[in-house]
């Protein structure tokens, strides 16, 4: 795991200029690479990269890296869990290496298969930017930069582009490219109010209005006269090519490659439980596990969690956090995040520790539940049942009335989530859906906190879903799709997000083996009625790890790994409305209102906390 970041002109050839932004960039992206980092200048490229040294901790796999002859240049973020097989693929075609980095790979690779070859053929999390100076002399048409991300987006990569100087400049934050001086630090609205709409800023927005997210299984194709995004894989794009515990042992034993120790964050939940078993099924070296508990017993998973690391031989530590802590470490949070967000803190607490315990890599399980329909809505809209998969298979005009009498009602009642009803009219059913469930701020009180009217908030939802959109998709509720909108939205805006900014932080590369591409292409091949079970949840994931060690996980009450937020925040409310209070962006009134609806229980933690991130915009 590092930072990478870097610029390509189109017009002139680089200088100190652009070495000097480049390297201001590399200084405010330290924490992500703490052990050394390298700038190489290019013809019309300047790459830099701050190095988090994980595999191969020689100097050999220094970065920026290059092939034999210094024509092919590279800078990576991440990791290639298949590129054992890739580098012998490669040294049969008659390439030799000169490290054991995974990183070498991709020049390699890049020079015998082409870069749309290359990224097929990639297993793995990946931010790359690969400048490849052979092409100057050819034609100003020919790519000589290319900038790629993995198929789901685990590794960041930002980027932003100057019309008037046909400059474009790269980093793995958004902050980064703001804090360099170099890209205008506008705010973004649009994206602010999806943010407050759907807990998350949408890619390809950011929430800086001059900068883009590159898309997750996408790269980025630029010569000095355009510049082209090249899809090479979709989530549809799923063909199983082995059973799903095969899958699954395979993706855990390829994550656990290191040079360093690695650890696993462990709560008593089945997704952290099955990557922890598979990890200490392959005991190489000692197994770390970390749990976080609290006071508050009913958010507290740490028993569960210890008796579960007893039993598979895990090294366990503990690590108690309380109100104090959330406190005192906020400044630090706030300053830590990179686009706004209504989570994280989990993350960032659980890789403090982890860095305090002296690991560099940490195993999470993170997205076991999208890819295992492991939430309740998803047996709801399957088996028809409950409130939600009631609504969702009613005919369209009782929708419409019931949505009509719950948004009326929420309002007489202080209901704030009832009032997400209103965030389905004039949209398509699974899409309304996801709002209902996943949605933040009725789009009324969206408007209210930034200013807005309900048609500009209606834009800024139909801007965050135009790059899901679905040819012709009718009015019928699928769980297929529900999970589409989940893994791009949820999964890959907010979880994923903060898990890589949050952990990145204290230089902790977590790596999430249950969104690995394989673990993915299998699981999709089965159908949702299977992924549902009585009495047990993800059942498909319990039987795929030996021995029977999830059942009793799957068994209890699903809690998910979730803070006290709510009671820790109502003995600090006065302190946080002040903060939230101190920032320009959001009515002030509006945050007042919040503040007092959160107090008196009508308003969920998460949209009062949402007030105090957004000041960190300002």
């Amino acid at each position: 795991m590092c930072g990478i970041a870097g610029i390509f002109n189109g017009q002139t050839a680089s200088g100190p200029a652009e070495q000097a932004v480049v390297a201001r960039m590399l200084q405010l992206q330290q924490h992500r690479g703490p052990d050394g980092h390298g700038i190489h200048k290019d013809g019309w490229a300047v790459l830099g990269h701050s190095r988090l040294s994980i595999v191969d901790l020689t100097t050999l796999a220094a970065q920026p890296m290059s092939n034999e002859d210094g024509s092919v240049w590279v800078s990576f973020n991440g990791e290639i869990y298949n590129y054992t097989e890739l580098r012998e693929d490669l040294r049969g075609c008659g390439h030799t290496f000169q490290s054991a980095s995974d990183t070498e790979v991709l020049v390699h690779g890049y020079e015998e298969w082409g870069m749309d070859r290359l990224v097929k053929r990639l297993r793995g999390m990946f931010a790359f930017a690969l400048y490849d100076s052979r092409r100057a002399a050819e034609s100003a048409e020919e790519p000589l930069l290319f900038l790629a991300r993995d198929r789901m987006g685990i590794k960041p990569l930002y980027y932003a582009f100057d019309e008037s100087t046909q400059r474009l400049i790269f980093a793995s934050e958004v902050k980064t490219l703001v804090e360099s001086g170099a890209v205008p630090r506008d705010v973004n609205q649009q994206a602010l109010a999806s943010f407050l709409c759907l807990g998350s800023v949408p890619y390809p927005q950011t929430c800086r209005s001059h900068v883009n997210c590159l898309p997750p299984g996408a790269f980025l194709a630029v010569s000095r006269r355009e510049r082209r995004i090249r899809r090479f894989w979709e989530l549809g794009d799923t063909h199983a090519n082995e059973p799903i515990a095969a899958a699954l042992s395979d993706a855990v034993r390829r994550h656990l490659m290191a040079d360093v120790p690695v650890g696993v964050f462990l709560s008593g939940g089945v997704d952290s439980s099955a990557v922890a078993a598979l990890a200490a099924d392959r005991p190489a070296a000692q197994l770390f596990t970390l749990t976080i508990s609290f006071a508050e017993a009913e958010f507290d998973e740490a028993a569960e969690a210890r008796t579960f690391a007893t039993r598979i031989g895990a090294d366990h530590h503990e690590i108690p956090i309380g109100a104090g802590d959330f406190l005192s470490e906020m400044p630090k949070f706030l300053a830590a995040m990179d686009q706004p967000t209504a989570d994280g803190v989990n993350t960032y607490f659980v890789s403090r520790a982890a860095r305090e315990l002296g690991l560099k890599v940490v195993l999470s399980g993170l997205g076991g539940d999208e890819v295992f329909f492991g939430y309740s809505h998803y047996r709801s809209l399957i088996l028809k049942s409950g409130a939600l998969g009631l609504y969702a298979h009613a005919p369209a005009l009782l929708r419409a009335v019931a949505g009509t009498a719950a948004s009326a009602c929420g309002q007489m009642l202080g209901r704030e989530q009832w009032g997400r009803f209103d965030h389905a009219r004039q949209r398509s059913l699974n899409e309304s859906l996801y709002l209902l469930v996943r949605g933040f701020f009725p789009p009324g009180q969206a408007a209210d906190l930034l200013g807005m009217s309900a048609k500009e908030i209606g834009a800024a939802i139909d801007r965050a879903f135009e790059p899901l959109c679905e040819p012709g998709e009718n009015g019928t509720a699928d769980a297929a799709r529900f999970q589409q909108l989940e893994m791009r939205r949820y999964l890959h805006d907010q979880l994923l997000r903060d898990s890589d900014v949050f952990s990145m932080a204290h230089s902790i590369e977590l790596r999430v083996p249950l969104i690995d591409d394989e673990v993915v292409r299998a699981a999709s091949a089965i159908p949702g009625d299977r992924m549902i079970g009585n009495g047990m949840n993800k059942p498909r994931l319990v039987e795929a790890v030996p021995g029977g060690l999830l059942v009793e996980a799957a068994k209890r009450p699903k809690r998910g790994f979730t803070f006290p937020f709510a009671t820790w925040m109502k003995a600090h409310a006065n302190e946080l409305e002040e903060y939230a209070l101190g920032g320009t962006l959001l009515d002030r009134h509006a945050v007042r209102n919040c503040w007092k609806r959160f107090r008196v229980g009508r308003l969920h933690w998460s949209r009062a906390w949402s007030t105090v991130v957004v000041r960190s915009l300002n």
